[in-house]
């Protein structure tokens, strides 16, 4: 026993001895913040890498690369995303390192032809992050990603921070995988874009990035685009609007002026109904706000004002809601509301008998109502 003591002992020294022997040094990597792919002539790749400078992104900045910037991109084309990898490799003295990333940037034109692909080196290959953002773009997403930064040292940065602030939606790679793998589930991603800094100027102030508007898939293409408004109505319809400011036109009659209300929080529910044979669903939106602007002659102690305004709230929801819902409806015919997933979760019997092959074709068929009732519970203290 002293004996088998001893050699346990032995080698459990020879273990906590040993180090790490797979360790990277920091000096030896090219760490990788952002990944942007293109398609290019010959049916190609292009793949695009924003790596930082380490010099540069201390607060005191330092030498190395281009002056005030603290990334630099690098690309590479390939008949895959790995080909371009390796591609890349093979011109850069540090190993490329993909952990640190945490945005995907895919181009319109490698969009419409199919993400499947993509999607499935970022979850297969160990280093890319499953939960990095992934985003589409009408441009090259390798000029999105070249853009200099206003807030942040490097622009993949900003882009988190964006994507983190719930104005628009939020999805990581490994979402947009569960989408594709789902019955009664389309994909779906944040379009991401450069805007002007200033609006309605001629002055050259450069540009800002920005998250507006929806990509629309049909199975892993692209199929067409959402703008802002209408991505409104469709965080509506997932339950996931967080913050957001209503505006009301007050009619001239009235007095005319506008009243802006903040949502304070909101709550959808898809009720599917499968009464003889037939399926409708119902949407039941609810809103709570609260009054920060007024600018008109209303009086808001009034119980006919505060009735008034969430009556056209409740309008102004519904329409929202009802726009998008047609759009997908009649336009794309794609569900990315997950209306499918409902009707199997209420009636898991039939979906798999009746609408689950044949969803693409009942899913445009389907008959939606749309209930909306908002409460305003804050008005100020201002008469």
């Amino acid at each position: 026993m002293k004996v088998i003591s001893k050699l346990l002992i032995g080698g459990m020294t020879v273990v906590l001895l040993s180090g790490c022997w797979n360790r990277i040094e920091i000096n030896d990597i090219a760490i990788v913040t952002a990944i942007g792919l293109d398609l290019v002539e010959g049916d190609k790749l292009r793949l695009s890498l924003q790596v930082a400078i380490p010099s540069k992104l201390g607060s005191t900045g330092g030498g190395g690369g281009e002056s005030g910037k603290s990334t630099i991109i690098i690309s590479e084309t390939g008949a895959t995303v790995s080909e371009a990898y390796r591609n890349i490799q093979g011109k850069l003295p540090r190993r490329i390192f993909f952990s640190q990333s945490r945005v995907l940037l895919i181009g319109e034109e490698l969009a419409k032809n199919g993400v499947n692909n993509i999607i499935d080196f970022h979850t297969r290959y160990a280093e890319p992050r499953i939960n990095s953002f992934i985003m589409f773009t009408k441009g090259k997403a390798s000029v999105v990603i070249n853009s200099m930064p206003k807030f942040e040292s490097i622009s993949a940065e900003e882009t988190k921070e964006l994507a983190k602030l719930n104005v628009g939606l939020k999805i990581y790679v490994r979402d947009f995988w569960n989408m594709l793998l789902a019955d009664g589930l389309e994909p779906f991603a944040p379009q991401f874009r450069l805007e002007p800094l200033e609006v309605n100027t001629k002055n050259k102030t450069g540009k800002i990035q920005a998250v507006n508007g929806v990509a629309v898939f049909k199975k892993d293409k692209l199929i067409g685009w959402m703008d802002a408004v209408e991505t409104r109505g469709l965080l509506w319809l997932r339950n996931e609007v967080k913050t957001g400011v209503i505006t009301i036109k007050v009619p001239k009659e009235d007095g005319g002026g506008n009243i802006s209300t903040e949502i304070i929080s909101t709550d959808t529910k898809i009720v599917p109904i499968l009464k003889n044979g037939k399926l409708k669903l119902t949407i039941n939106v609810t809103t709570e706000l609260s009054v920060i602007e007024n600018d008109s002659q209303l009086t808001m102690f009034e119980t006919k004002v505060i009735k008034d305004i969430q009556r056209e709230i409740e309008k102004e929801i519904r329409d929202r809601v009802q726009s998008v819902v047609d759009k997908m409806q009649k336009e794309y015919q794609s569900d990315i509301f997950g209306f499918g997933q409902s009707v199997y979760k209420k009636y898991p019997k039939e979906w798999n008998t009746n609408y689950k092959m044949n969803w693409e074709q009942e899913f445009p068929q389907v008959e939606v109502t749309i209930n909306s009732k908002a409460f305003v519970r804050r008005i100020g203290l201002i008469k």
